[in-house]
């Protein structure tokens, strides 16, 4: 019989004990990138007009969306629930700024 898939820990545990801080420190990298990248594009392809407004709608959504479930899937891996649902909870995240963005009295 194979051995069992125990993360090579002795004990058999399969909770984030080597190294909990250092995922939560990547989660939180990609989280500010997230929050950080997703305006910004979001606003650049506002603004940039018919020529590549795609191609920012789609940085700006790739950074929103995917850069949180890409956080959630390394924190779910590493077994650390709270952080991977606090990544989940980034993806309200481009639901606030488009609104804001829009509701927000432009230029003078």
């Amino acid at each position: 019989m194979p051995p069992a898939d125990n993360g090579g820990r002795p004990d058999g545990g399969t909770t984030n004990t080597r190294h909990p801080a250092g995922i939560r420190i990547v989660a939180a990298v990609l989280a500010v990138a997230a929050l950080v990248l997703g305006p910004i594009g979001y606003l650049n392809a506002i603004s940039a007009g018919d020529d590549s407004a795609a191609e920012w709608y789609t940085l700006g959504f790739a950074a929103s969306v995917g850069l949180p479930l890409l956080a959630a899937a390394v924190t779910t891996v590493a077994g650390d629930r709270r952080a991977a649902l606090w990544c989940l909870a980034l993806l309200a995240w481009p639901l606030i700024y488009i609104a804001v963005i829009h509701l927000a009295p432009g230029p003078a």
